[in-house]
């Protein structure tokens, strides 16, 4: 790659900052198989049974619920006056504001295109072994529980993409169904079509960067699911506008629950370690955050994007009997400048610990090369402390595709 296509390209991570991506400033590397060893040994695809499958319960129609415009900013505080609070946070005053931007006092947004550069003159220990890693994720060989409505399932379908269903109810979460942006290729297949994923009732989004909010794929599920609502954090509608016009966009501040129907489903957004940008100008216009999905009995921790924080332990008391917790492992090299944004495996096992959750699932690691490390290696981190601690049976790492509530303990 020649020198003027990777200073256009430091460029784009430095405005754009892609969560970021060391993909977007590299010189062009390609993955490899050495890493693929050790995920053949890791995943089991168990074929799903007549005990996975529970009585079929009616999809309720999505509402159409208007209340993206319903945002009151109160002085240096923001939310969304349409939605209630968690009963434990009634007295909270509103998602942070500093200078007309959401902040989060705990873990300010610091990372600057200085420390871009800084990272990027470094020398990458893997830069070798990552021209030549091919690694992908496998894929599971049996998709059929997925078109069968009346099997309660989750599946991972690559990075921070989870397709949910849960008593007759269905989710996404940051659907991404390619590349992420013209520089930042996907190097795992997606497990299934979009337009073979059974109909959608819930999109979740947790934030705007581009490896979670891709407008391609969200136009392709507006069009294969017109009724779908989407949920997300203050003031990202209007990115979403352009191509769901029907107005069923739902923004929540931090520790707020949308307006669904709480009999079937409660969803509560919560703070994150993170920031946002979508571009050059809109650094923190948009909130991020991570999602608590209660429905059906169970209860599930989408953690978005997130360095590590004090806000597990506190979700822990909002939540004491979480059931899954999906948390991103990858794009942490170099720790110095990713830890503010993204979790090592180790850190996202502590985060575990600290929600007290059943199981975790491992997300936000090989199918987009962001940061120094190999796309496959932070499995092989996690599994290696899973195994030191006696967890396999709780931190589970699936193939693509495969049902992930068959794999929890009974």
């Amino acid at each position: 790659m020649n020198r003027t296509k990777s200073l256009v390209k430091l460029l784009l991570v430095g405005i754009v900052f892609v969560g970021p991506s060391i993909d977007a400033v590299s010189q062009g590397l390609t993955q490899s198989a050495n890493t693929s060893q050790f995920m053949s040994i890791i995943t089991t695809d168990p074929k799903v049974n007549s005990s996975d499958s529970i009585e079929q319960k009616p999809t309720p129609p999505s509402k159409s619920n208007v209340l993206a415009s319903r945002v009151v900013v109160e002085g240096k505080y923001a939310f969304n006056e349409a939605l209630k609070y968690h009963p434990l946070k009634s007295d909270y005053m509103g998602t942070p504001l500093k200078n007309g931007r959401y902040h989060n006092p705990d873990y300010p947004f610091l990372l600057s295109f200085k420390d871009v550069r800084k990272w990027k003159k470094q020398t990458n220990p893997f830069l070798e072994f990552k021209k030549t890693d091919t690694f992908q994720l496998p894929i599971a060989s049996d998709l059929g529980w997925m078109n069968n409505d009346s099997i309660d399932g989750v599946a991972w379908l690559g990075h921070a993409t989870f397709f949910i269903r849960i008593g007759g109810i269905t989710l996404i979460t940051d659907p991404v169904f390619g590349n992420a942006s013209r520089v930042l290729k996907r190097y795992s297949k997606l497990p299934v079509k979009p337009e073979n994923l059974p109909s959608i009732n819930y999109v979740l989004l947790s934030h705007d960067h581009r490896d979670h909010m891709d407008y391609q794929s969200l136009r392709t599920l507006s069009k294969l699911n017109p009724k779908a609502q989407y949920l997300c954090g203050l003031s990202t509608s209007k990115l979403l506008k352009r191509f769901n016009r029907n107005g069923d966009i739902q923004e929540a501040g931090w520790y707020q629950q949308y307006q669904l129907d709480d009999q079937i489903i409660r969803i509560t957004y919560l703070p994150t370690r993170h920031w946002c940008r979508r571009w050059i100008t809109d650094t923190n216009k948009h909130l991020w955050g991570a999602f608590v999905i209660e429905v059906g009995g169970k209860v599930i921790y989408f953690g978005g994007d997130s360095g590590y924080g004090k806000h597990y332990l506190e979700t822990k008391e909002l939540f004491p009997n979480i059931d899954l917790a999906m948390l991103g492992i990858g794009a942490y090299q170099p720790e110095w400048f990713m830890e503010s944004n993204h979790s090592s495996p180790a850190k996202a096992y502590q985060s575990f610990l600290d929600l007290g959750a059943k199981s975790m699932v491992p997300m936000h690691y090989g199918t987009f090369d962001l940061s120094d490390e190999p796309i496959g290696e932070p499995a092989e981190k996690l599994l290696q402390i899973a195994t030191e601690n006696k967890m396999t049976q709780r931190v589970l790492i699936p193939s693509l595709g495969q049902n992930i509530l068959a794999m929890m303990p009974k």
